[in-house]
């Protein structure tokens, strides 16, 4: 307040305080949390609000309209409320931002000069949009000589029509060009439909630098995992959801003549050839099981199809009728039956749900012995379990057991390469035959006729495998394997000269170091030339010299290296290799190279 000084009367006085007290209560009601020293989400600048709404609904694949729902803009910063986009505006801030990744990620791929491989899967959105999946797996190399397995999201492809090979092929074509990296390419991964097989080939005709075709195609383990433990259960035909229990089990019934040989998986076009049956175990060994009088046993094929139909109809009748749930889960807590008191209900999709189940099933027993005779919340006599029906589940959880191990690892990112699939599908192989071969009589004939159809597939995958030469290069280039596996297993010597001929021929192209200049020396005196014995110690003194110079040579020559009997973490070996500086003559790179394969 400006006043003279000479002025000492108390007039206005009031009026001063009046103002300044506004201007206070104006000061606290506009001041935010921050200006307090509460943190918190701060000020908003408007212009980054399409941005923050495009990634929240991308992350989540959330629709557009969710932000425009009241009760969810209640709970948002007002600023984001205030300055909240159009639809329109928010599809071309997503379109944006995708630009942007993409530059950083071809910026990120230009610079990488390892080998690359892709892998390729399609399927069909929740709101019924046909998508190609593309991912890339590489090894990348961190700060502080750190080095790890990416699996890196390449692209995502909306597909226009029928899902062809050659229309795939064309799609990942747009693709892998688009990133410029189709001269990188060491090979592809995907399932084993009968499309990617054309795919692969139309792929070859592209020419790229060293792509070659079906040789470097890779069959997704885990697809192949879910395929052997399908073929275990019953056809697909028989497990779907909506389908009757007591339609499923009057058929079998009506058809007592089925053998359950008919248990393939037809959506993979698998030809079951009994050529393709492990060495040790022979037609006539089959041919013994199938004769067995599985008249008078309870385990015969059609009953084991009905076990898992019974276990259906429990799970059914739990999930359909809340009373005989309540009934159920009190009969559980009365008979001690582990926690949780409930019956998965399969997915004829995905086999894990049916393992679910029989774990479930086994769990429960007790209660479900006592459940199902309840004429008011039970089931149906048809449907009763009996304790073999109980014994079944037991020996069929022993088998998936170890199906459900090996997938959690092959789907741990990085966890599974080329060279550990070897060691899943001999474990698997051993499995089954020990079950097919009915050792101590540990398995019914019923899961014995079951796990032949699982054997058959896993050999005919079996052969694929041992028949790639990107897996032949992969087990050479093993510290553990080396030419020896081939040897153990059982290989003729041609099929052993030829997997060390595909691996030279990858290392004189690719990988060999290019020679250096000899040293400037003085010229030597001409001397008289050898004759006989001396000259050909000569030629055997060169020969020996060339072939200590032999990377290759040297690398099969050396000891196998095993950790504790078991084979050691080929990858993990090479890189504290790539550490330590040993090149081993140009190896290195081309081990690095194949074992990150996926």
């Amino acid at each position: 307040m400006h006043r003279p000084t000479s002025d000492s009367s108390c007039s206005n006085l009031l009026r001063h305080q009046a103002t300044c007290l506004n201007r206070q209560h104006e000061t606290l009601s506009s001041s935010n949390l921050a200006a307090f020293g509460v943190s918190g989400t701060g000020d908003i600048d408007p212009r980054e609000v399409p941005q923050l709404c495009a990634i929240w609904c991308t992350e989540a694949a959330r629709p557009f309209s969710a932000l425009a729902d009241a009760s969810h803009q209640k709970i948002l910063h007002p600023t984001v409320v205030k300055h909240m986009p159009f639809d329109k505006i928010l599809s071309r801030s997503v379109h944006m931002l995708y630009t942007a990744v993409q530059d950083a990620h071809w910026k990120t791929l230009m610079n990488h000069n390892s080998a690359m491989y892709l892998g390729a899967d399609a399927w069909q959105s929740p709101n019924g949009f046909d998508i190609l999946g593309v991912v890339i797996y590489r090894l990348v190399h961190l700060e502080g000589g750190k080095i790890k397995l990416e699996a890196m999201p390449l692209d995502f492809v909306q597909l226009a029509r029928s899902h062809t090979g050659e229309y795939l092929a064309d799609t990942m074509r747009l693709v892998v060009e688009k990133f410029g990296i189709q001269n990188k390419i060491c090979g592809i991964v995907t399932d084993n439909a009968s499309n990617n097989s054309v795919m692969v080939s139309e792929m070859k005709k592209f020419k790229w630098a060293r792509f070659k075709g079906d040789v470097q195609w890779i069959r997704c383990y885990a697809h192949i995992l879910n395929l052997i433990a399908q073929s275990i259960f019953l056809d697909s035909s028989d497990e779907l959801e909506d389908d009757d229990v007591e339609d499923q089990i009057g058929r079998y019934e009506d058809d007592p003549t089925d053998s359950g040989d008919n248990n393939g998986i037809v959506d993979e076009n698998v030809t079951l050839q009994p050529d393709n049956l492990e060495a040790e175990l022979t037609l006539d060994d089959f041919q013994d099981l199938s004769n067995e009088d599985e008249d008078n046993d309870l385990y015969t094929t059609s009953m084991g199809k009905q076990t898992l139909a019974k276990f259906r109809a429990v799970a059914r009748k739990l999930r359909k009728s809340p009373n005989s749930k309540l009934e159920f889960v009190e009969l559980c807590r009365e008979m001690g039956c582990n926690k949780p008191h409930s019956i998965v209900q399969d997915v004829c999709t995905r086999w894990n749900s049916t393992l679910d189940q029989l774990v479930g099933i086994v769990r429960c027993n007790k209660a479900i012995m006592v459940w199902q005779k309840d004429k008011r919340h039970g089931l149906d006599r048809k449907h009763h379990i009996l304790h073999a029906d109980i014994k079944l589940a037991n020996h069929l959880v022993s088998i998936l057991a170890v199906f459900y191990e090996q997938t959690l690892q092959v789907s741990t990112p990085g966890s599974a390469r080329l060279t550990h699939i070897i060691v899943f599908i001999n474990e698997i192989i051993d499995l089954l035959s020990s079950a097919i071969k009915g050792d101590g009589n540990q398995y019914p004939p019923a899961l014995r006729n079951a796990c032949r159809m699982g054997l058959q597939l896993t050999n005919k995958y079996y052969t694929l495998t041992d028949c790639s030469p990107l897996f032949r290069i992969a087990m050479v280039l093993h510290p553990s394997f080396k030419d020896e596996y081939f040897k153990i297993a059982g290989w003729e010597e041609e099929w052993i000269a030829e997997a060390l001929q595909l691996t030279r021929e990858m290392f004189n192209t690719y990988y060999k170091p290019l020679p250096t200049a000899p040293p400037l020396t003085n010229p030597r005196k001409a001397t008289k030339p050898k004759t006989g014995n001396i000259a050909q110690l000569g030629a055997a003194l060169a020969a020996r010299g060339n072939l200590m110079n032999d990377p290759l040579e040297n690398w099969l020559a050396s000891g196998l290296l095993l950790d504790d009997g078991s084979p050691i973490d080929a990858l993990k070996w090479w890189i504290q290799q790539k550490r330590a500086g040993n090149t081993h003559g140009g190896l290195l790179q081309m081990a690095l190279d194949v074992l990150s394969s996926p």
